[in-house]
């Protein structure tokens, strides 16, 4: 390791954390001052590696629209604070973010149930629930493997360094998959009673001709005036699977009779 990538080590992550503390000050002074929010709000919901940051980048180029990304990344003091406040900083007609289901259950402290989160957002603070799911969850936990490797997503302007075939432990994917199906199941008792739109990566984001489409539909749900979005992110991993797997014969054969065998290609 050279000398500038040691001081990258020890400085990022510093300030990246007191970026994270202003933020949350900031937050919380905007809690404070009883700021409006803005006249739209929305919570963008789902798990991580199913579209979400793509689509925060389509939603944050609609006119009037400011979406953020994962706000509640981190642990705050008071999560529900924390949310109001970012929104009241918006100066922006509508504003949204981005929560995932992890932080909900893993990351922040919640007065009461955690599981209240979404209805709380929507029933006192007039918060709009999008969720955003992954049908296919071998392809989901390939690419959450994929992801503490490698890079999946790649800024349209950087050169594209073509994706390799990913050797994987078979176990290891199922593992994923399992947990996977946890944490699908818990998304479902923080959505119980929410009224909520359901989207999906494979029919929504995944193909770029139906990001449009997909917007539109945001749009119409939460009551705003759509616009002309292109998103900043492309796919560099291959599409096939066969193509994605290095040992693809080897997981095939390890998944054969389980319940994920319908996932294989």
């Amino acid at each position: 390791m050279s000398v500038l990538d040691a001081v990258r080590t020890v400085l990022v992550p510093r300030y990246l954390f007191a970026r994270q503390q202003v933020r949350h000050l900031q937050a919380g002074l905007a809690y404070l001052s009883g700021r409006p929010l803005p006249d739209t709000r929305f919570v963008l919901f789902g798990r991580g590696r199913s579209g979400t940051t793509a689509l925060v980048s389509l939603l944050d180029d609609v006119p009037g629209v400011r979406c953020e990304g994962e706000i509640l990344r981190n642990a705050v003091p008071f999560p529900y604070r924390h949310v109001l406040g970012r929104a009241a900083r918006c100066e922006a007609p509508t504003y949204g973010c981005k929560i995932l289901s992890y932080q909900v259950r893993d990351v922040q402290r919640f007065p009461g149930r955690p599981e209240d989160l979404l209805r709380t957002l929507h029933r006192k603070h007039g918060f709009h629930i999008l969720y955003l799911r992954r049908t296919n969850r071998l392809r989901h936990a390939l690419s959450n493997i994929r992801a503490r490797r490698d890079t999946f997503h790649r800024k349209t302007s950087d050169p594209d360094a073509g994706a390799r075939a990913l050797p994987v432990d078979p176990e290891h994917v199922i593992e994923w998959m399992e947990s996977s199906e946890a944490l699908h199941a818990y998304e479902q008792t923080l959505l119980d009673d929410v009224p909520h739109l359901s989207l999906t990566y494979e029919e929504h984001i995944r193909h770029a001709d139906a990001h449009q489409s997909t917007v539109d539909a945001i749009c119409d749900y939460v009551g705003i005036a759509s616009g002309p979005v292109e998103s900043s992110y492309q796919k560099t991993a291959p599409a096939s699977l066969r193509d994605r797997v290095a040992n693809y014969d080897e997981l095939a054969a390890r998944l054969a009779g389980t319940r994920y065998e319908p996932y294989l290609e």
